[in-house]
């Protein structure tokens, strides 16, 4: 999910602050047995080359209510598990948030890269998959939609540089209510066995220079918590039908739900992206 420039301006004066100071709606995780919860704005947990981060990007849109969201912990037979929780009682279509999980490096957030090898460029790509199982109990309008950024260029910066991107692809697994894909269906391609729909999307948001990026949204016709996204076919699709360059890199994998309005928690029982080289 994008991060506005105004969120990355304020990044370091939210870091260390609460999503509310005094939250009119608690979001239901933090209050379940053994849990521990952050709820600061932008909190984060590194656990390999992964990072947790409690992305509140669209608050400013929060009218008239103050919302909650928050990372988790547990322990759940003997390991420790991570997920989050949400209470955004408004609804926006346009998402309020998205507490997520990053692999690679984020043109929005910069820094140095999880993985070496990113950002990969496509033609050099022999394999690349995401492995997943997620619990969700939630009400109102979301849905789990792992994404990738493509960017014009290999080189990373520690400082954000959005105007890198060219495209952003989303894979919605799972979703409620009125959480429809931006954009039109384009096609409805069979790919790793599932027929999905395709929404394009054009001159999303604002890079920072003025110009937008193309987005396009796989969205599953089944709710599907686990499973295996061959994130790798799909791009070959793209590739074939022209949609995006085998020169266009790979800058960032990430996974999590975005908030449209409601309430919910996400457990993240197994998180894994596949890549070779």
């Amino acid at each position: 999910m994008r991060m506005p420039l105004l969120a990355l301006l304020l990044l370091a004066a939210c870091a260390g602050s609460p999503t509310a100071s005094k939250p009119d709606f608690p979001a239901p995780g933090r209050s379940e047995a053994g849990v521990s919860a952050d709820c600061a704005a932008w909190a984060s947990a590194i656990v390999g080359p992964y990072k947790y981060e409690n992305n509140v990007w669209g608050i400013d849109k929060a009218h008239g209510f103050t919302p909650e969201q928050c990372l988790l912990r547990r322990n759940r037979d003997g390991h420790d598990e991570i997920g989050w929780t949400w209470n955004w009682p408004g609804n926006d279509p346009t998402v309020f948030a998205y507490p997520q999980i990053m692999f690679g490096w984020k043109p929005w957030s910069g820094g140095t890269p999880s993985d070496p090898r990113f950002p990969l460029r496509i033609s050099d790509m022999q394999s690349l998959s995401l492995d997943y199982e997620v619990e969700t109990q939630a009400t109102g309008s979301y849905n789990l939609a792992p994404e990738i950024w493509l960017t014009h260029s290999g080189k990373w910066s520690e400082k954000p540089d959005p105007t890198l991107i060219t495209t952003e692809i989303m894979f919605w697994m799972d979703y409620r209510k009125d959480a429809v894909p931006a954009g039109k269906i384009v096609d409805r391609p069979v790919l790793g066995g599932v027929r999905y729909d395709l929404f394009r999307a054009d001159n999303i948001g604002n890079r920072g220079d003025g110009r937008g990026w193309t987005l396009y949204s796989f969205r599953s016709p089944t709710r599907q918590l686990s499973g295996r996204i061959p994130i790798d076919e799909l791009l070959r699709y793209m590739i074939g039908k022209g949609l995006v360059s085998a020169d266009e890199y790979v800058a960032s994998v990430e996974f999590g739900n975005e908030v449209v309005g409601g309430s919910g928690t996400t457990w993240v029982h197994k998180f894994a992206v596949n890549v070779a080289p």
